[in-house]
C-alpha cells in the first residue's frame, strides 16, 4: 500500500526528519533536485534550455538547487524570481547566493524567450488561499508558454489537501514529488493539472512519522496478495455465501450482475431473493445462481420468514439494486438490518430508502458498507453534489464517523472511509466504467470478498481496487466507449487469474 498525505502531515514529517534525525534542510533540497533531474532523465525531458520559475519559500530554493544542477550537466537554466528576495526562507537565500557563484542567470520579469522546458517552483504544499493578483498572472503566462512543464512537488495553485483550484493552476505534464503522493495530487481536479506523477525519495521515510501514524492508502498492484486464497482441499462451502436482495418487477439486471460479481470474486455460492417475474430471466443469465422469489400477491409474515431463513445461511448480504423504493423494497430493508447478524452491503434504492430514514441505520449493530454515488450522498447528507466534491474524502470520513459504517463514496476517484477515520482513495479505473451496472458489480464484488473471511475494512477498500483494475482490463480489449458491464465481470477473471 502506498501512503498518501496531507499538508501538514507532510510538514509534520518533514520537521521530525530535521529537528529530531538532525538531517539538515538543505540536505533535503538538495536531494529533491537530484530527485527532479532523475526524473527529468527517466522521460527523457528536453531541458536543454529550461526556465525556472521560484517562489521565495523552500519549493523556489528546490527551484533553484535545480538550475545550478541542470548547468552542470551542461544544459542551459535561467531562474526567474517572484517575490521578494527579502521575503526568502533561510536555505532559498543560500540556494540563490550559490546560483550567483555560479553565475546562473537570475531575472526578476518574465523573458519574452522561447524554452524547452517551464518549472513551476512558486508555491509547494503550503499554499491555502487563493492565488490572485501578479501570482495568478504570472501562473496563467506560464501555462502560455511553449515548452513541456513540470511541477516540483505539487502544481502551483492547487491545494495539497484536496486537489482543488485555488483560483488558478499550473498545468504540468509531468510533477515530480517528494517522500510520499499528496492528497491533491490524486483526487480531482488537482490530478488533472498533476499530469504523471513520480515520488522521489529524499530520506524522509516511516520514521519521521514518529509516534504518529498515517490514516490514508491508496492501494497497487502487489496488494492483491491480499485477497482471500483458495485451498487444496475445499469445497463450495468453504468460500461462503452470498445473499443478494435485489430486482423489483423488469429489473433483474441489477440483480444479475451483484450476484455474477460475487461468483466471479469466488465466493462459493451466490442465492438471488427477487421477485418472481424475474425467475425466468435470471435462471437463464445465471444458472449457477441459487433463486428465492417472492410473489405481489404473498403475505408478509410469508416473505418475511423466508427472508429470516435466508439471513440464517448467508456470509454477507447485498441489499438495493434494481430493488426500488416502493414498499416492499422499505419492508425488506428495515427486517434486514434488524434481522442480519452478516455483513451487509447496502446499495442503490437501498440507499434512497434510508435517505429519508438514517435512523434505520443504528438499527444494525454489525458491519455496514454503503456505497452511494454523488448523488445519492447528495440525498443522503442533503448537501449538493458540489459541495461533495469540493471535499470528497472529508465528507466520506465524516458519515463513516457519524453512522459507523464503513462508506465508500464512488467517484471518479472513489473514497473509502473507515468509522475510525482510516481511509483510502482509489486509483484503479477509467472512464469506460461510467457505464449501467458498474455499481452493480462492485457491490458483488465486495459481497464476495466478504462472504469469503475478508473483514470489511480490508474488502471495503480491496474490493473497490479489485473492480477499478477489472474495469482498466476491460479498457484494453472494449476502449473507453464500448465498456459495458458484462467486461468488467470478465476483468475480474482476469485480472485475479494469476492470484
Amino acid at each position: 500500500m502506498k501512503i498518501l498525505v496531507n499538508s501538514w502531515e507532510m510538514k509534520q514529517c518533514d520537521r521530525n526528519t530535521i529537528c529530531h534525525f538532525k538531517v539538515p534542510s538543505f540536505v533535503l533540497m538538495e536531494r529533491a533536485a537530484l530527485g527532479v533531474v532523475e526524473a527529468i532523465e527517466t522521460f527523457k525531458i528536453d531541458c536543454s534550455k529550461t526556465l525556472i520559475v521560484c517562489g521565495m519559500g523552500n519549493n523556489g530554493g528546490d527551484g533553484v538547487a535545480l538550475a545550478r544542477l541542470i548547468r552542470q550537466k551542461g544544459w542551459e537554466a535561467v531562474i526567474l524570481l517572484a517575490g521578494r528576495e527579502e521575503d526568502a526562507s533561510q536555505e532559498m537565500k543560500q540556494q540563490l547566493a550559490i546560483a550567483r557563484q555560479y553565475q546562473i542567470p537570475i531575472l526578476t520579469e518574465m523573458p519574452k524567450e522561447t524554452y524547452t522546458l517551464v518549472v513551476d517552483a512558486l508555491f509547494g504544499i503550503g499554499l491555502s488561499r487563493e492565488v490572485t493578483g501578479e501570482f495568478r498572472t504570472l501562473i496563467e503566462e506560464m501555462n502560455q508558454m511553449e515548452g513541456e512543464k513540470l511541477a516540483i512537488d505539487i502544481p502551483s495553485g492547487i491545494s495539497a489537501d484536496n486537489g482543488q483550484v485555488l483560483g488558478c493552476g499550473f498545468w504540468a505534464d509531468l510533477t515530480v514529488t517528494f517522500a510520499y503522493l499528496k492528497i491533491g495530487l490524486v483526487l480531482y481536479p488537482g490530478c488533472t493539472y498533476a499530469g504523471h506523477v513520480e515520488v522521489k525519495d529524499i530520506g524522509i521515510d516511516k520514521d519521521s512519522w514518529m509516534q504518529q501514524q498515517p490514516s490514508l492508502y491508496a492501494f497497487e498492484p502487489k496488494d492483491l496478495s491480499l485477497l482471500p486464497k483458495r485451498r487444496p482441499r475445499t469445497n463450495k462451502g468453504s468460500y461462503g455465501h452470498v445473499l443478494v436482495i435485489a430486482g423489483q418487477p423488469g429489473m433483474s439486471g441489477a440483480a444479475f450482475f451483484s450476484g455474477k460479481a460475487a461468483a466471479v470474486t469466488g465466493c462459493g455460492l451466490v442465492k438471488i431473493m427477487t421477485a418472481e417475474e424475474n425467475r425466468s430471466i435470471l435462471q437463464q443469465q445465471l444458472p449457477e445462481a441459487v433463486l428465492d422469489t417472492w410473489e405481489k400477491e404473498a403475505s408478509k409474515n410469508h416473505i418475511l420468514a423466508k427472508l429470516e431463513r435466508n439471513l440464517r445461511w448467508a456470509d454477507a448480504v447485498v441489499i438495493g439494486p434494481g430493488l426500488g423504493t416502493g414498499e416492499m423494497a422499505a419492508m425488506l430493508l428495515r427486517a434486514v438490518l434488524h434481522m442480519a447478524v452478516s455483513p451487509l452491503v447496502i446499495d442503490a434504492d437501498a440507499l434512497n430508502i434510508l435517505s429519508g430514514n438514517l435512523e434505520l441505520l443504528s438499527s444494525f449493530s454489525g458491519t455496514a458498507i454503503v456505497t452511494p454515488h454523488l448523488g445519492e450522498m447528495a440525498r443522503l447528507t442533503g448537501q449538493p453534489v458540489e459541495e461533495l466534491q469540493k471535499d470528497l474524502l472529508g465528507n466520506g470520513i465524516m458519515f463513516a464517523r457519524e453512522y459507523d459504517v464503513i462508506c465508500i463514496l464512488k467517484d471518479a476517484k472513489t473514497v473509502t472511509a473507515l468509522p475510525d477515520g482510516a481511509s483510502y482513495i482509489n486509483t484503479s479505473g477509467n472512464n469506460g466504467m461510467a457505464t449501467a451496472g458498474s455499481g452493480d458489480v462492485l457491490t458483488g464484488v465486495l459481497a464476495g470478498l466478504l462472504a469469503q473471511g475478508l473483514e470489511g475494512d480490508l474488502a471495503a477498500p480491496l474490493g473497490v481496487y479489485l473492480h477499478g483494475l477489472a474495469g482498466d482490463d476491460a479498457r484494453k480489449k472494449t476502449g473507453c466507449y464500448g465498456m459495458l458491464a458484462t467486461d468488467i465481470i470478465e476483468g475480474i477473471r482476469s485480472v485475479t487469474k494469476d492470484a
